[in-house]
């Protein structure tokens, strides 16, 4: 059946499938005997998606002063926001117990507006980051050794400036790769080595600004090639050749990068594109999908099987509407994001590892909750207080009943309940607004203000050396001036070092701008019905129709690579 959006400034249409129906009774869970039936959302997937990153600051870093111990710490919240902010280790510590922030329910208050309001009071961790090692710089991030200025990342050392990079050593500048070593400015890619600039590609080595290739080594400037070594351009060329020619694009220099960027553009036109990257994948649409099955609508995921409007959660099923869950995927969830193996639960953010879960926010190893904050191995709770399993039940069915009777019940958690801005969070990434269209629409807008760097001086730009050869010591002591937005910002020694290794220029521009460009070139998450271009079969694709691209579906783009 078709709906229109609820949002008044959306009204997009949009379906909801039998099968939709199906999996919202499949997870409705039953309370002192009853099923709460799930009802079908009432926003489109876009306006659910917005929502939810609307909890997810990755970004926006402050110094800010542990309220346990006093010592300084970095945290997501601003400090004249009135969130009592704990650091890393004073957070998971036992000096103190969420169970005491615990309130009854109020029959008479809208259940969001109780759930903001210990939100509000309970504790929180200034950045979710664990078992880190010289790597504070980081959020959403686990297991990191020596990195900084990563988000959303998992298992790596000696990483930069990436956004989620998994598996990986020795990467700078990157977005969503995976098992990846000693590579620069890699979009939607794993397993490749020695490689810079280089997108939706796999299994590749020593190549420089290629665009989907497969299994390929020493190319440069390539793009939609297999199994190929000695390349340029698309063009074969033999080893001596292509060594002597490729050392003009030994050392990255500005002008040179742009060469090769321009060169692989004009290639790029005259090529077909696959309306897709779907690996080892059996009825699936989306972008970026690896062995998976029956997932629709899925974007930068792996491993996972009867999902729909997924983004970035791998080992993932029988779930919808679930962002970010990694590295080990839900099962059984709906309307969840920034979760961990959460099993039958809907509506929570940032839970880890547990069961039966709903609207619940930076809980972890705990069962049977309901619109609780910062509890860790609990069981039968309701806004951070204790009961039997009777009480629990019968008076979580007087909250749904409650949450239906003002059509909350299903949605996800009420954006007023997030701590954020917006333009602090990822919805400014993936659903860029102005403050007046925020505002307009009752959100929170935070005016940004760059702390300035404590350097000896601050250089343009425009001057800086071309080449890392000529670039001194003493860079590390400055700041630069982005030559795009003139905020200023350093380079580190680790930095520096990877630049002379890999022969690659420092950087003109802020690294929140080099990750906005890395953005835009990853495919956006939203699928466009057209034909394929050659057999004219229908494809759902992430070019939008009006877009100049030349787009095969998948079978007539193997027979033309192949």
């Amino acid at each position: 059946m078709q709906q229109i959006c609820a949002n008044t400034w959306c009204k997009r249409s949009f379906e909801i499938a039998d099968e939709d129906l199906k999996f919202f009774d499949s997870v409705s869970p039953t309370f002192d005997g009853k099923k709460q039936q799930i009802s079908p959302p009432k926003m489109c997937p876009a306006c659910r998606q917005q929502r939810r990153l609307m909890f997810r600051n990755e970004r926006k870093l402050y110094r800010s002063t542990c309220a346990a111990s006093a010592l300084p710490i970095l945290s997501i919240y601003a400090p004249t926001g009135p969130y009592t902010v704990f650091s890393r280790e004073e957070w998971w510590s036992d000096k103190w117990d969420a169970l005491s922030y615990g309130r009854d329910y109020d029959p008479k208050r809208p259940f969001s507006e109780q759930l903001k309001s210990l939100y509000q009071d309970v504790p929180h961790v200034g950045l979710y980051n664990v078992n880190i090692e010289n790597s504070s710089y980081t959020n959403y991030a686990l297991n990191q050794k020596n990195c900084y200025l990563l988000f959303g990342a998992g298992d790596n050392e000696d990483c930069l400036y990436g956004k989620f990079v998994v598996y990986c050593k020795d990467v700078v500048d990157s977005l969503a790769v995976y098992s990846c070593e000693l590579c620069y400015e890699g979009i939607a890619s794993e397993q490749c080595y020695g490689c810079r600039y280089f997108v939706h590609s796999r299994d590749c080595s020593n190549c420089t600004m290629v665009e989907d290739c497969l299994a390929c080594s020493d190319c440069i400037g390539c793009f939609g090639l297999r199994s190929k070594r000695y390349h340029m351009f698309n063009k074969a060329y033999s080893k001596e050749e292509y060594e002597r020619q490729a050392e003009r694009y030994k050392n990255l220099t500005p002008a040179v990068v742009q060469e090769l960027r321009d060169g692989l553009e004009k290639l790029k036109a005259t090529l077909p594109h696959v309306h897709a990257h779907l690996y080892a994948c059996e009825h699936c649409t989306g972008e970026s999908v690896y062995n998976s099955k029956n997932c629709f609508s899925a974007f930068d995921c792996k491993n996972c099987e009867d999902c729909k409007y997924i983004y970035f959660s791998p080992k993932t099923l029988r779930t919808q509407d679930c962002a970010f869950c990694a590295p080990d995927g839900d099962r059984f969830c709906y309307n969840v994001c920034s979760t961990v193996d959460l099993e039958s639960s809907l509506g929570c953010f940032y839970v880890w590892y547990g069961s039966n879960m709903y609207y619940s926010l930076e809980c972890h190893y705990n069962s049977d909750i309901f619109g609780c904050v910062g509890l860790r191995h609990k069981q039968y709770c309701v806004l951070n207080k204790q009961y039997t399993k009777e009480e629990y039940e019968k008076l979580v069915s007087r909250i749904i009943e409650s949450m239906r009777a003002d059509g909350t019940w299903g949605e996800y958690l009420d954006a007023g309940v997030s701590p954020f801005a917006y333009n602090e969070t990822i919805a400014q990434e993936y659903f860029p607004l102005t403050e007046e269209e925020v505002l307009k629409r009752g959100w929170q807008w935070r005016e940004e203000k760059d702390e300035v760097p404590k350097v000896e001086k601050i250089i343009p730009a425009a001057q800086l050396p071309e080449s890392i050869d000529d670039i001194p010591d003493d860079i590390l002591n400055w700041a630069i001036e982005c030559q795009e937005t003139k905020r200023p910002f350093t380079v580190t020694s680790q930095e520096l070092d990877f630049y002379r290794k890999m022969h690659i220029a420092v950087p003109r521009i802020h690294p929140d701008e080099r990750h906005a460009h890395r953005l835009a070139q990853h495919s956006q998450c939203t699928l466009f019905s057209r034909a394929c271009a050659k057999c004219e079969k229908p494809i759902q694709t992430t070019y939008a129709p009006d877009r100049p691209e030349i787009v095969y579906c998948e079978e007539c783009y193997l027979k033309e690579v192949y």
